[in-house]
């Protein structure tokens, strides 16, 4: 494994300067990438073009969400029609499933990400407008003998400030926890028959959490050590007050009706068979806080088995002893003193890794990755006037590569990533075939500093949205709370961009947070430089909050360089009564992103440098702004369930795209005006079959330009073994008199797929037939009629 990293690296190295500029981009969707970090993943989507977020479905819980997008005006060919994309999802992990990319209406797509398990989720489009982060919370995963990360042991990690033999006074426990913004207890053990009091920050669930704030206590404890997994099986007393039950203590709120008691535990219960934890906790802790009530046992030990199976052990303790202080003689007690006495036998034995503090981590070396071909067939006939005509728009295959490459050393874990494909393009006179290399980097980590050094090709969403470029990357976690990182190099743009020079950029970005378990905070300074002029230099915010049931976020970005705001984007959602789930979206941009470079829109000049012998500096400022326009989006959305079966899906949506003035010899552009439109959907299962999906939608849009009116059926149908079939079909009513009136828009598909241990086949067929409708007083000879075929075919390979 080793020479293989070291064949990485080489790659890696050559791949950069590898990728020539092709003459045509295929695919909307240039890439889609995963970073697996402890707790959470980061998904990374960049487009070719512009996009606007108008929707997405489930909000923020679910195995998978639809994101509903619009295309820019910079999209070019993908305004008429969009072939179905599989695009790959780079990472080589396993949490992330799968990516399908297709079209609604013309100028409209969909997306749909898929991970392995019910999961939280947040998502905000990029300053650029051409991508979008999705960040999935909660990512650890149970393994049996109660620990929860793929690696690691939860709630096993303290760190060990100080040891005494004599007990430790609140205030010090208290002052404790204020330093390092943690749970701060008191652990008790005997040694040698001496009894000892350990004063102690955690649990923590990873090591590397733990060690972290490990090197900061030694400032102030410099006997502090770390601590795996040696508590023992019971909480004691000065325990159970920091991690105790939520009911202990409580304030008592007024009596609720016992129907609403009831229906608070049915609500409970399914956010448990959803593995929706907090929402669980949430509901339950209003159960607890009632005066005592015939039902209260139930709730009492089933906020222990919540806690179990989110992993919080020894929250889960501190509930199952308060059930049995509580209801000693419950109907459940003998239930609940058999989970203790197996959490305590699971604590009892650890994990290989955590059976030692000083043990060191074995150097193995591990590899995965996945690797897809895909077969792409358009053919267009257009008929009208008593002549046809036909032509083959696509017909190309597509080749993709990823590869991770990791080892993990008692102090340093190094990681090599390799994400590559090539395009074989079989239509004469459209262009060549080209490779593209959208990943190549190496990474060291150094766990016990905090440390982390990136280099290569790699993609920055998060820190001025750069997007793909080579160069390099550090992060520094200066304090559990604050990540300090930085990064400069050349900007990539696309996967088919090869090595440049021309354009410089760097920027340094902070996180801080979270704090109250809700707030995260980031800012960052960004700055990119063009033939010796500044394209780009900006400050940015953003906020996230996020508690069971709520969350929203906030980003900002102001241009210094120019004195203008770029974008200001809000996006939220809210659990209400009765299941009702409601979200907004609110943003405010310029489109395209606002860059010097924009001055050359119209000009025959091929780069800022030729541009800059003929205007000056004002001058070419000047053309930048006249050439970027502002965009305004407004969403509102709800979700319902309707019984078990059902559920309500319901969008509101509004966007304008502002026009630019005349300069230079280049014309204005008008606004597009208010466009409107109003999506509902109804979505079933278990209607023919056991686990078939069902989605019924209306959709109306009006424009000052046009106006359209389209029906849909969606379905997917489980087929002997692990086949799934799923047939689709929408008619759409167009007016639009730039395209010559009224037109009728009919789309049949059909999709299916077979998912294996490793392999992944999937398929998509289609045939959009577009029938002009002769207007008043015109000649039926005289209209056109549209045919699209299209065809595409996948095999994916996880390994």
């Amino acid at each position: 494994m080793a020479l293989l990293a070291i064949a990485l690296l080489a790659a890696c190295a050559a791949a950069l300067g590898a990728a020539p500029p092709g003459p045509f981009e295929q695919q909307l969707v240039q890439l889609i990438d995963t970073d697996e970090r402890d707790g959470h993943a980061d998904i990374t989507v960049q487009f070719s073009c512009t996009v606007f977020y108008l929707s997405n479905a489930p909000l923020n819980h679910g195995r998978n969400t639809v994101i509903t997008l619009r295309l820019g005006p910079d999209c070019g060919a993908f305004l008429g029609s969009v072939i179905p994309e599989f695009p790959l999802v780079g990472g080589g992990g396993k949490l992330v499933t799968g990516a399908r990319l297709e079209q609604v209406v013309p100028t409209e797509v969909t997306l749909e990400l898929t991970w392995n398990r019910e999961l939280d989720f947040v998502m905000v489009p990029t300053t650029n407008g051409q991508g979008l982060r999705v960040r999935l919370l909660g990512t650890e995963r149970k393994q049996p003998g109660g620990y929860v990360t793929l690696t690691e042991a939860p709630q096993g990690y303290a760190v060990n400030l100080e040891s005494s033999t004599g007990q430790f006074a609140p205030e010090a426990v208290q002052a404790a926890a204020a330093q390092f913004g943690a749970a701060a207890y008191v652990s008790e053990t005997d040694i040698d028959g001496k009894h000892w009091y350990r004063l102690r920050i955690g649990p923590f669930t990873t090591r590397l959490e733990a060690e972290r704030v490990l090197r900061i206590a030694q400032m102030s404890y410099p006997r502090a050590w770390l601590a795996i997994n040696d508590e023992p099986p019971e909480l004691t007393a000065v325990e159970h007050a920091a991690v105790q039950s939520v009911a202990a203590g409580a304030p008592t709120d007024p009596p609720l009706p016992d129907e609403q008691r009831a229906q608070i535990l049915r609500d409970a219960r399914a956010a448990l068979a959803k593995r929706q934890f907090p929402e669980a906790v949430e509901l339950l802790t209003r159960l607890l806080r009632q005066p005592e009530y015939p039902g209260r046992a139930d709730a009492q030990e089933l906020i222990g088995l919540v806690r179990e199976r989110a992993g919080q052990l020894a929250h889960a303790k501190a509930e199952y002893q308060e059930y049995l202080r509580r209801y000693p003689d419950g109907p459940a007690a003998a239930r609940v003193r058999s989970r203790l006495l197996a959490l305590a036998a699971a604590a009892e034995t650890p994990p290989p890794e955590a059976e030692s503090a000083s043990a060191p981590h074995p150097n193995n070396w591990s590899m995965a990755g996945s690797a897809a071909l895909t077969y792409q067939y358009g053919q267009n006939q257009v008929s009208g006037g008593g002549t046809s005509s036909s032509s083959t728009s696509l017909n190309s295959f597509l080749a993709f590569g990823d590869l991770l490459v990791q080892n993990r050393g008692d102090r340093f874990d190094f990681t090599g990533r390799m994400d590559s494909g090539y395009t074989a393009n079989l239509v004469p006179n459209t262009g060549g075939s080209q490779d593209r290399t959208t990943i190549a980097y190496v990474e060291l980590d150094d766990r016990t500093l905090g440390l982390t050094g990136r280099a290569g090709r790699q993609s920055l969403a998060s820190q001025g949205d750069i997007g793909l470029f080579d160069g390099v990357y550090a992060g520094y976690q200066a304090t559990p709370m604050l990540m300090i990182s930085a990064a400069g190099g050349y900007p990539a743009y696309t996967s088919y961009s090869q090595f440049s020079t021309q354009q410089t950029f760097g920027t340094v970005t902070a996180e801080l947070g979270p704090f109250r378990q809700a707030w995260v905070f980031d800012g960052y300074l960004f700055d990119q430089q063009n033939a010796g002029a500044t394209e780009r230099r900006a400050v940015g915010f953003q906020t996230r909050y996020s508690m069971p049931g709520r969350s929203a976020m906030l980003l900002v970005d102001y241009d210094i360089a120019f004195q203008q705001l770029n974008s200001a984007t809000l996006i939220g959602n809210l659990t209400a009564w009765r299941n009702w789930v409601f979200g907004f979206d609110a943003d405010h941009r310029r489109s395209p992103l606002l860059l010097l470079s924009n001055a050359l829109i119209g000009q025959t000049a091929p780069d800022l440098a030729a541009l800059q012998l003929q205007f000056t500096p004002s001058q070419i400022r000047q053309l930048a702004l006249d050439r970027t326009a502002t965009s305004d989006t407004f969403t509102l959305s709800a979700t319902h369930p309707l019984g078990e079966r059902w559920q309500f899906i319901g969008n509101v949506s509004a966007l304008e795209l502002g026009g630019t003035p005349p300069s230079a010899g280049v014309p204005a552009t008008p606004s597009t005006g208010l466009d409107k439109t109003v999506s509902l959907q109804m979505s079933a299962s278990s209607l023919l079959q056991t686990s078939d999906l069902h989605f019924f939608g209306v959709r109306y849009d009006n424009s000052p330009l046009s106006r359209s009116i389209t029906l849909s059926w969606d379905a997917r149908f489980m087929l002997p073994g692990a086949w799934r079939f799923g047939p689709r079909f929408s008619v759409e009513q167009l007016n639009d008199p730039m395209l010559g009136g009224n037109q009728l828009l009919y789309l049949p598909e059909l999709r299916s797929d077979w998912t294996g241990k490793r392999t992944v086949f999937e398929f998509i067929g289609g045939y959009q037939l577009q029938q002009q409708q002769p207007l008043p007083g015109q000649s039926a000879v005289g209209v056109q009629n549209t045919r699209n075929f299209y065809l595409s075919v996948t095999e994916r390979l996880r390994f």
